[in-house]
């Protein structure tokens, strides 16, 4: 039977609008309410990765930054594992971001600010209470879980001085089109690294676990766990390792999910006249 259920957000567990699919979010809370933790495993930051969180409405611990954070605001102290960046070569970037007046962020975790090299044009769109603007002559605290990097030349630039990875770095390139972006996190970082460290914490053996996930980093997740389940919708390496394919054209791969597991005998029986 299953013990834990991990849920990807983009594609996943996100409508259309960014927001918790409340059929989906109804079925999980009832599935967290017979005992089986529910997990959000995520690329984005712990500041997205926490308010899904909370508005999925289940309290437990959170796997952001594609695997490298894991951390649980009900607990003290909050963060439960940490794969960061060395700070001599978050500093060396922080040094290279200032010399080419490049929008960077440095992600410290949990309850900590989050440092921007420079305010983007854009800016009143995402900011957040917490961000904090440095100089170059800043001190990076502590092992940062993420450095993003926001651009189009500043992008090429940095690919082309620091390659895509070094000993203690590796880069995930992202294009928008109008604009790309870098996450650059520890060496090898994926989310099956962050739900093994829950895993062993919580004594839940791998077969005892459903991931659902869309993209290209879901693949090692949806391959780790016990059964993994990929959007029908979703990116065809995502889908060849899965165990089951959600059906496309539906926006809601969580609730297809779910009800499959419960047909297959891998969950216990929901209150299907109660789902919205």
């Amino acid at each position: 039977m299953i013990q834990m259920i991990v849920c990807d957000l983009d594609g996943t567990l996100f409508n259309g609008d960014l927001h918790v699919n409340p059929q989906a979010g109804h079925l999980l809370r009832q599935l967290w309410q017979t005992g089986i933790h529910v997990v959000i495993a995520t690329g984005r930051s712990w500041r997205t990765a926490l308010r899904s969180s909370q508005e999925l409405g289940i309290p437990g611990p959170v796997v952001a930054h594609n695997g490298a954070y894991v951390f649980d605001p009900a607990r003290h102290p909050a963060e439960m594992y940490r794969h960061g960046i060395p700070r001599v070569r978050a500093e060396e970037m922080l040094h290279w971001s200032f010399d080419t007046q490049a929008h960077m962020r440095f992600y410290l975790g949990y309850q900590h600010p989050v440092f921007l090299t420079r305010t983007p044009d854009d800016y009143e769109r995402w900011q957040k209470p917490d961000d904090l603007l440095i100089t170059a002559d800043t001190l990076i605290p502590r092992k940062p879980v993420e450095i993003l990097l926001v651009g189009q030349d500043h992008v090429e630039k940095f690919v082309r001085d620091y390659g895509l990875k070094g000993k203690d770095y590796e880069l995930t390139m992202f294009d928008h089109g109008h604009f790309r972006e870098v996450n650059i996190c520890a060496p090898h970082v994926n989310k099956s690294e962050g739900l093994g460290y829950l895993a062993r914490q919580y004594r839940i053996p791998r077969q005892n676990i459903l991931a659902i996930g869309d993209g290209l980093n879901d693949v090692p997740m949806l391959e780790w766990a016990g059964i993994g389940i990929a959007s029908g919708d979703g990116l065809p390496e995502c889908q060849q390792v899965a165990d089951y394919v959600t059906p496309q054209g539906f926006d809601d791969p969580v609730t297809a999910a779910i009800l499959w597991a419960e047909q297959q005998g891998l969950l216990g029986p929901l209150r299907h006249q109660e789902v919205f």
